[in-house]
């Protein structure tokens, strides 16, 4: 997804931070510039709802003149105002480096840097904040020029007061309203991602649209825990974990945000010169806490501001509302994906059902004429033998008549091979093979009917038993065994309660399956590996063909009843009924059976079988 950014991408990043500072207090401007009687001076740490209330617009008032300076200062109200001064348009400019504020007065006319010089270099170091310019000497060109480089507008000397504060309130209103534009951006953007790894992956460049900072760090609660995880971060910085969620907790256990600065007496970044400032959110979803965002400034960036605080505490909110959103998606799509495979579990359930129906009736009406039909193709075998028998003895006895020096002889050993055609022994012979393929078809055909027995549910359930799973695979490690090679890692004993004939049955079953894979049977082919081990608290056996590769749809198909290939009994096509059967076994003790793609390549079935103590 992409994200646009709307930071001012000319601008250096501790030239494009916004306005004004938290810090221990208000610190006195460079030299030539002194901090006013609306300055704060309290704490380092100072809360949205502590700064609000007074002095919460903060001005900077340029002028060479000091009378002039002070009168301002003593004039705006220290219930609206936060007013700092300085002496020149330079003055300003090295202020403006430490923090930052909503709206500047400058003056026209100074030495050195004169109103015009002023506002340009303003307005390059902070875009977001409203110049305003003072002068007695007022005239079109001036103004023109003024506004050319960026002034908000332009007020006569001396000053009207009333006039001014409704001035300053415009501007103000005019920056909060245009900071409201990437604020709504930004969050239209942030929830619009439905995951929480779009939102990992987006928050930083979302977060640098609205505060500039060099880092950030997010923490989130640990499901189920009280403890904070700390989301990773390409910035390179070595944080301590233990001092981010100390600060995350100070946030949350206060439930507003927590500024601190290189030069408060609890600063936790004391290992990391390069920091200068931090400012902490806490995420809050209801009453519930969703984890904390830490912003980081480096030293010669601009301290956090109020305005920044706001921000950051509305970005805040619908940061915990998107993580929460997030969850939910996650949630969502778990149980749509759970909801999905019990529908695909009981459509597979009913259609072995089908199935089995289908197979009561068919054992029913089979068993008896296949009986029948192969107690007679065996006794048409044991006919042909005997004919066959029959057949080499009237050879044998018309050779030894035709040696005597008899006519009589002669002529008899010449009927009886007569009697018997040339192609009597062919037909012998076909009728032997003939024979054979019957009682072999028929024998398929019972094995068919054995498998449809199974799935109707009419096959007896093997005794539950306490069973070691690595020695029962063991049975499958011995050269010969199966037409393919198997690896059966080797492993301490892990003990499943279950029916030890069925669970034989539903591996082998499986095993067959796998030795038909393309290329199995190959010299140099890869082995099948068996593991044992536990998942979830569970007995499980893992059967690895790196092979094997299936489509996702094959997957799901896979233990449905269905036509293939048989190549190892020389067929063209049988009904493959093995893999459905594996699954009716060990579904019916209390197992799972599932296939997943290999961690490389290949196919993994994996049974988890019902727990047991270990031995």
């Amino acid at each position: 997804m992409e994200v646009n950014l709307k930071v001012h991408r000319g601008v250096q990043l501790q030239d494009a931070a916004v306005v004004g500072s938290l810090q221990e207090s208000w610190q006195a401007g460079p030299s030539g510039s002194t901090a006013s009687r609306g300055a704060s001076t309290t704490g380092s740490r100072r809360s949205l709802q502590e700064l609000a209330p007074a002095g919460s617009i903060s001005v900077l008032v340029i002028d060479d003149e000091p009378d002039m300076r002070e009168m301002l200062s003593f004039s705006l109200p220290s219930t609206e105002f936060e007013v700092v001064t300085a002496d020149g348009g330079r003055a300003a400019v090295e202020l403006l480096g430490t923090r930052r504020f909503d709206v500047a007065i400058t003056d026209l006319k100074m030495p050195g840097m004169n109103g015009v010089e002023t506002v340009s270099a303003l307005r390059q170091l902070d875009p977001d904040m409203e110049v305003i310019v003072a002068t007695g000497y007022a005239s079109l060109e001036t103004a023109l020029a003024c506004m050319k480089h960026g002034a908000y507008d332009y007020i006569r000397k001396p000053y009207d007061i009333a006039e001014l504060r409704h001035l300053i309130m415009r501007a103000v209103e005019k920056r909060r309203l245009r900071s409201l534009v990437p604020l709504y951006e930004v969050s239209c953007a942030l929830l619009s991602l439905r995951t929480r790894s779009e939102v990992l992956t987006h928050l930083g460049e979302l977060t640098l649209d609205l505060i500039p900072h060099q880092a950030f760090r997010l923490l989130l609660p640990e499901p189920g825990t009280d403890e904070l995880s700390i989301c990773n971060s390409s910035d390179g910085l070595e944080l301590s974990p233990a001092v981010l969620r100390e600060l995350a907790r100070r946030a949350i256990d206060g439930q507003e945000p927590v500024s601190v600065t290189q030069t408060s007496r609890d600063w936790p970044f004391a290992t990391v010169s390069r920091l200068g400032a931090a400012l902490a959110y806490s995420l809050q979803v209801g009453d519930a806490p969703a984890g904390c965002l830490i912003l980081l400034r480096g030293v010669g960036q601009p301290l956090f501001s109020i305005s920044e605080l706001q921000r950051g505490s509305l970005f805040a909110a619908q940061l915990a509302l998107a993580l929460e959103t997030a969850r939910l998606n996650g949630e969502l799509e778990a149980r749509v994906k759970d909801l999905e495979a019990t529908r695909e579990e009981l459509v597979k359930a009913e259609k072995l059902a089908a199935v089995g129906k289908l197979a009561a009736g068919l054992t029913h009406e089979l068993s008896n004429p296949l009986a029948f039909t192969k107690a007679s193709f065996h006794s048409l075998s044991a006919y042909s033998r005997a004919v066959n028998s029959l057949w080499t003895v009237t050879r044998d006895v018309a050779a030894e008549l035709a040696r005597r020096d008899d006519p009589h002889s002669a002529e008899l050993a010449r009927k009886l091979l007569t009697v018997g055609g040339a192609e009597t022994e062919t037909s012998i012979q076909d009728a032997q093979d003939a024979a054979a393929d019957a009682v072999d078809g028929i024998r398929r055909v019972e094995e068919l009917l054995i498998e449809l027995r199974a799935l109707s549910g009419g096959s007896p359930v093997s005794p539950v038993e306490r069973v070691d799973v690595v020695a029962l695979l063991g049975a499958w490690k011995g050269e010969g065994t199966l037409p393919r090679p198997v690896r059966v890692e080797d492993a301490e004993p892990i003990y499943a309660r279950v029916g030890r004939g069925d669970l034989q049955a539903s591996l082998g079953r499986i095993l067959d399956f796998l030795c038909e894979t393309p290329g199995a049977r190959d010299e140099g082919a890869p082995a099948l590996v068996l593991r044992v081990g536990h998942e979830a608290g569970r007995p499980c056996i893992w059967l690895e063909d790196p092979l094997l590769e299936l489509s996702e749809a094959l997957r799901a198909e896979l233990f449905d009843p269905r036509i293939q290939v048989d190549a190892r009994r020389g067929r063209t096509m049988r009904l493959n009924l093995g893999l459905a059967l594996a699954w009716r076994l060990l579904s019916r003790m209390g197992a799972d059976l599932s296939v997943t793609p290999g961690a490389v390549r290949g196919t993994v079935f994996r049974l988890m079988l019902p727990a047991t103590e270990q031995a």
